[in-house]
């Protein structure tokens, strides 16, 4: 299926899908499946207002978020990446690349997550992520 809007496929949303299943990574899909059970539980009451999707590759860009979090009553983009290496290089290229992608009428914004930043214990990890959610 080719990546665009127009092409959203409705059963695939709040889906989480695993990018890479290799034991290193083991933590990343973990923060990840936490932080879409986060955005779907704060929205519980409007839930038909938002998409959520994992490794959604965003049309005409190249880049596939972690997790893509669109608000249709805000009008509101944010996509989160979930990252170990946040040198400058990284930080300066990636927002670049976000910032040119547009959607008429939207506000896009990326959030990064430091991996290595993140708590080991799950409790502790969930509490952590908190600040991450929009």
């Amino acid at each position: 299926m080719k990546a665009g809007r127009e092409k959203i496929n409705w059963n695939e949303q709040f889906k989480l899908r695993i990018s890479n299943a290799d034991k290193s990574r083991q933590k990343h899909e973990v923060i990840k499946l936490l932080v879409m059970m986060k955005i779907i539980e704060k929205h519980k009451a409007d839930r038909v207002w938002i998409r959520l999707y994992s490794e959604f590759p965003l049309e005409n860009t190249g880049l596939i978020p972690d997790v893509y979090y669109e608000n249709l009553k805000e009008k509101s983009v944010i996509c989160y990446e979930i990252q170990k290496d946040l040198s400058n290089d990284y930080i300066n290229r990636k927002t670049k690349e976000y910032n040119n992608y547009e959607i008429p009428f939207f506000t896009v914004d990326l959030i990064v997550i430091p991996l290595l930043d993140s708590p080991d214990n799950l409790t502790e990890l969930n509490t952590w992520l908190d600040k991450f959610i929009v």
